[in-house]
């Protein structure tokens, strides 16, 4: 099998400052969607190729869209491998630092674009916004740039008026219409650089969690985030979200999802500018091959 390494010059990775075998094909991009552009091409000409991206999910999710716009055959026989170089690297915390794991993992479908670990509309989608204006700010990358970029959205108006519409995971509909704080979908257990925002999620299941927050002052909001952050406003056997917040969120395991009246959104970490949101999985839609990774010994930082 081919096996290709993908780094970002821009993001200051270069094959001299890295471990990568003389033997192994490098690519360095040239601009956004680049990679994207490069993996689908690729595929097309041979898709029996292993992939290994450096970045954080940002990246992940640029190669996750080259691999589904080569098609399902080139999804069932490339490999997809991550070297975390981004400043949350969420995506690869779903794995284990004790073990490797190879298999196959689901994909969420938003409108037509393809992501992999999270979908955020309303407060998160602001935060992402506002983290990335600080996070190339040693003092606020990671975690701590959410953090911040947290405390800049609650600075203003909070709650927004949403249109919802979810497929639960036994077919069940269900509709929410009104002012809330925002929503989310994890296909990941992780945003924000290590939030633990969907207990519950699992990348291989054919489900995605979802989750409705509703508005709320800030007083209370700030009183929710540890919480929030440690994943104990949900349980994680039952599905069930914990008697305290009952009234201040919904949360399902979901197929479908469709979000109405919001101007953008967030997909791992990118912000796409659109009225409607129709997210859905695509199960077990892509290999990945992941060695034991522990980051609490890595760096978060671009190198």
């Amino acid at each position: 099998m081919r096996k290709i390494h993908i780094l970002n010059p821009a993001a200051g990775m270069l094959k001299a400052h890295l471990y990568i075998p003389e033997n192994i094909e490098v690519y360095e991009t040239k601009g956004p969607h680049d990679m994207e552009r490069f993996i689908t091409e690729t595929l097309l000409e041979d898709p029996e190729v292993h992939f290994t991206v450096y970045g954080g999910d940002g990246t992940v999710s640029e190669a996750v869209n080259g691999i589904m716009s080569a098609g399902e055959e080139a999804a069932k026989k490339c490999f997809l491998s991550v070297v975390p170089k981004g400043s949350g690297n969420d995506f690869v915390r779903n794995f284990s630092k004790n073990e490797k794991f190879m298999g196959k993992v689901d994909v969420l479908k938003i409108n037509d674009r393809y992501g992999i670990n999270s979908v955020n509309i309303g407060f998160d989608c602001d935060v992402v916004v506002e983290t990335d204006k600080v996070k190339k700010n040693f003092l606020t990358s990671g975690s701590l740039g959410y953090i911040a970029g947290i405390v800049k959205v609650l600075s203003g108006k909070l709650g927004k008026n949403f249109e919802i519409e979810f497929t639960k995971r036994d077919g069940e509909k269900f509709e929410f219409n009104g002012e809330c704080l925002m929503t989310c979908v994890g296909n990941g257990k992780y945003c924000g650089g290590g939030f633990k925002f969907a207990p519950t999620a699992v990348l291989n299941d054919g489900y995605f969690d979802a989750m409705v927050i509703n508005n709320m002052s800030k007083p209370m909001f700030l009183r929710l985030v540890g919480d929030y952050r440690s994943g104990k406003h949900v349980n994680e056997t039952t599905c069930e979200v914990y008697d305290k917040y009952k009234e201040k969120l919904t949360y399902f395991q979901c197929t479908r999802m469709t979000v109405k009246n919001i101007s953008r959104y967030g997909v791992d970490g990118e912000v796409i500018y659109g009225d409607v949101a129709d997210i859905s999985i695509v199960p077990r839609a892509i290999n990945v091959k992941m060695p034991a990774l522990d980051l609490t010994k890595l760096s978060n930082m671009r190198k």
